[in-house]
């Protein structure tokens, strides 16, 4: 695996806590998500998407992972799909993936892999209802657009993504969270290293302390992102790295510019 500045992405998941102001209290993911979506869904759209944009762009990324919030297919106009496309063109940036849920029913599935489609995105990497894996894995190889589930809870080690990806280890995958696998006391590495060809794609993440959800910069955690890296070579993966770093109390970019340049030397 070689690791260029091309191929370490920007998870926009990562402004989870601005639609707030980094000052809800309690926060709630699902109540984030839908305030985000009520604010890029409307008139502002171009101007909200161009700013995150802009942010991701000078903290030096060059590719983007877009979280379903910031442009869903639930609600993305043709005129909303293009203004963001040309808002990535004129910062530099290209997308790597598609973050987030991907649909509760066949029409909400259907309209995922279409927006993925028009956006030139490969990779859908996240979760979806499992009701709809038949209809996800027809849609796969209709729109050559692959589906890399992530260990969240429910599906935390390699096994269970094993056994949900199945037999159709050709278009389903998995997006390998390295901070949820340490929540769980999972070693990533050796998680990775299991999973082997049915890594598809890497969200970054380190964790403050084993049995929490609490992210932090690449390189402050409990997390060996090194062995991650290595054990990524040992197995020929050649997919993006996004680095992930969400909390909804404070701003991360200068954590995640920090993650970004610790990254390149390693």
């Amino acid at each position: 695996m070689e690791i260029s500045e091309d191929r370490i992405s920007f998870v926009t998941a990562n402004f989870v806590g601005r639609v707030f102001q980094y000052d809800a209290r309690p926060f709630n993911w699902g109540e984030a998500d839908g305030a985000t979506q009520r604010l890029f869904r409307a008139d502002g759209f171009k101007e909200q998407f161009s700013e995150i944009m802009e942010i991701v762009r000078g903290a030096g990324f060059r590719t983007v992972e877009i979280w379903t919030a910031h442009l869903n297919y639930n609600w993305a106009t043709s005129k909303q799909v293009q203004d963001a496309k040309q808002i990535l063109r004129e910062h530099g940036l290209s997308v790597c993936s598609y973050a987030g849920g991907f649909g509760n029913s066949e029409e909400e599935l259907e309209r995922c892999f279409e927006l993925a489609r028009l956006m030139g995105i490969n990779v859908l990497a996240g979760n979806l209802n499992e009701k709809l894996l038949a209809r996800a894995y027809s849609l796969c190889q209709e729109h050559r657009i692959s589906v890399a589930f992530e260990n969240h809870p429910g599906r935390e080690n390699p096994e269970k993504i094993k056994k949900l990806i199945g037999n159709r280890g050709d278009w389903f995958g998995v997006c390998a969270d390295t901070g949820y696998f340490a929540t769980y006391g999972i070693g990533a590495s050796e998680a990775i290293r299991k999973l082997g060809k049915s890594v598809f794609h890497v969200h970054l993440k380190d964790i403050k302390a084993v049995g929490k959800h609490e992210t932090c910069a690449l390189g402050d955690g409990v997390v060996n992102i090194i062995a991650v890296i290595d054990t990524l070579r040992e197995i020929g993966y050649d997919g993006y790295l996004s680095i992930e770093h969400e909390p909804h109390h404070y701003d991360s970019r200068e954590e995640i510019e920090r993650s970004l340049s610790r990254l390149k030397v390693w």
